[in-house]
């Protein structure tokens, strides 16, 4: 992922103007210069950065779904111009340029915490809302209630999510544990009994990137669910109580021992080498396991793999009936040029076909808990069970970026004490 922003000018809304000039855009929804009656033309301006394996299969699976119940309606994903744009950081940088601008696509993407703490909090007014559109679907009582709270602003819906993903999920491969005499570990113990044995027989345990601080974070943030267990956990990262040493200190402890005898300390550090590479590895037979979110589970099928036959998952050591989640949404900005195709498209996403051909491709599950005949492969279908069966759906939080910085720099150097003054100075917003 890219973190380089470009300086922007005015020729973005130049080139997007005549872009959408040339496609026959207008504010009554766009037309192809047709006047005999027949049903108009419009192009439908978005902003998704999903571009890796797996989830631009997923998006593309939801463009052309709605193709086929809108064909008058063209997709066009603006975030994905490289003529304009490069990786995902930066398009959310000019997203946020034209909101201010009040030059607004018709639709975007983010997640529910940043439709709340950034967009919503920033300029509550930014977005319409589509209280409508889920009383005419019977969303109200189908939507997980927490991912439909996370979108509820002082009694509105905002947002239409699109996925939940499971973010304490353990991949492994499947033929590397066999040959090891392995299991899918349960527990912390299991899971450190595992590691020191596949590291005995000349394997590496844990694929993982320590350049990038996002990707240690939600190795950590795992980890201490298990650690920690549910109360404390909740605690610390649902609620935002400050820190305490003495539950903290065991974690970053823990993260320590996985990240200097568990991990390919050399590969890991590499410039460029993120979770891709790491899921790579693990395909390869070059690690055992992955921690990740389960978005790693349509990047590995793009790959080839098969679920449950190439490569398993499992909910994180300790932590089996705690569902650890995160969703992405899609929003309606006021001022949109095309408002009732920008509700077409996010009827699209909320439908059963879109919910079902989303999430198999995303590795992700449906956000409606009553879909029938769910068409999921088996692992989905699996996670998608654990979802609906959950004594505890907690949604993960955004941790301050001196906590990622920290969790590089434990990488390099193994100060834990530098890491827990990092939790206590800067405490989760």
């Amino acid at each position: 992922m890219s973190r380089s922003l470009r300086s922007w000018s005015w020729s973005w809304s130049a080139g997007l103007t005549l872009l959408l000039a040339g496609c026959g855009s207008s504010g009554d929804g766009g037309d192809d210069g047709q006047t005999d009656g027949t049903p108009q033309k419009v192009t439908v301006e978005v902003f998704s950065w999903w571009t890796a394996p797996g989830e631009a299969e997923a998006l593309q699976s939801l463009i052309d779904l709605h193709k086929d119940r809108y064909p008058n309606a063209r997709i066009f994903n603006a975030a994905t111009d490289p003529a304009l744009i490069s990786g995902g950081t930066e398009a959310k940088q000019v997203l946020r340029e034209r909101l201010e601008a009040g030059d607004p696509p018709d639709s975007f993407q983010t997640n529910a915490f940043e439709l709340k703490t950034g967009f919503l909090a920033n300029t509550p007014n930014l977005l319409a809302p589509l209280d409508d559109l889920f009383a005419e679907g019977g969303l109200e009582g189908d939507v997980v209630p927490e991912l439909l709270s996370d979108v509820t602003v002082d009694g509105h819906v905002m947002a239409v999510p699109v996925n939940v993903h499971r973010e304490n999920s353990l991949f492994f491969n499947m033929s590397v544990l066999k040959e090891h005499g392995v299991k899918a570990p349960k527990t912390m113990a299991e899971f450190l009994a595992a590691c020191k044995k596949l590291k005995g027989e000349g394997v590496t345990p844990l694929a993982i990137s320590t350049s990038q601080g996002w990707i240690i974070n939600k190795v950590f943030v795992a980890l201490a669910l298990g650690a920690l267990g549910p109360e404390k956990f909740v605690k610390y990262f649902i609620d935002k109580e400050p820190v305490e040493a003495d539950d903290l200190d065991p974690v970053i402890a823990l993260l320590d021992e996985v990240l200097t005898d568990y991990i390919d300390v050399e590969t890991a550090a590499a410039d460029g080498y993120g979770w891709t590479q790491a899921a790579d590895a693990l395909h390869d037979g070059e690690a055992a396991m992955f921690i990740h979110g389960d978005w790693a589970k349509g990047y590995l099928t793009q790959l080839g793999w098969t679920p449950n036959v190439d490569f398993g998952v499992a909910a994180t050591p300790d932590s089996e009936g705690v569902f650890l989640y995160g969703t992405d949404v899609f929003a309606l900005p006021q001022g949109a040029k095309h408002p009732e195709d920008a509700l077409n498209w996010l009827r699209t996403i909320a439908s059963s076909d879109g919910q079902i051909s989303f999430n198999e491709a995303k590795g992700s599950v449906p956000v409606r808990l009553n879909l029938k005949g769910s068409g999921l492969d088996a692992m989905a279908s699996q996670t998608y069970t654990e979802l609906k069966d959950a004594t505890q759906r907690l949604r993960v939080v955004s941790l301050p970026a001196e906590w990622d910085n920290g969790f590089v720099q434990l990488a390099q150097d193994h100060d834990r004490a530098a890491l827990l003054q990092a939790f206590i100075e800067h405490p989760i917003p």
